[in-house]
C-alpha cells in the first residue's frame, strides 16, 4: 500500500508543496527511526529521499531545482 507525503520547498517563492507516494510499511519504519532513508527507499532518487526526510522532520526541504541554484556544482562554477 502506498502513502502520500508531502513538503514545502523553503526557497521557492511563491512556496510550493511536493508531494510524493511512498510505501506505507518504509514511510512507518522511517518515522519511528527504525532505519536511513536511503535503505528504506532505495529505489527513490536522492531529491525524492530529501523530500521524504523534510515531510518527516516537517521543517520543509530545498526542491531539486532549488538545491540546484543554492548548491551548484562544481563544474557549473
Amino acid at each position: 500500500m502506498k502513502v502520500t507525503i508531502k513538503a514545502k520547498c523553503g526557497a521557492c517563492v511563491p512556496p510550493r508543496d511536493e508531494i510524493l507516494d511512498v510505501d506505507e510499511v518504509a514511510w512507518n519504519r522511517f518515522q519511528l527511526r527504525e532505519e536511513l532513508v536511503q535503505v528504506l527507499f532505495p529505489d527513490l532518487s536522492a531529491a525524492q529521499r530529501e523530500l521524504v526526510m523534510g515531510a518527516r522532520n516537517g521543517y520543509g526541504y530545498y526542491c531539486a531545482s532549488c538545491w540546484d541554484k543554492m548548491f551548484p556544482s562544481e563544474d557549473e562554477e
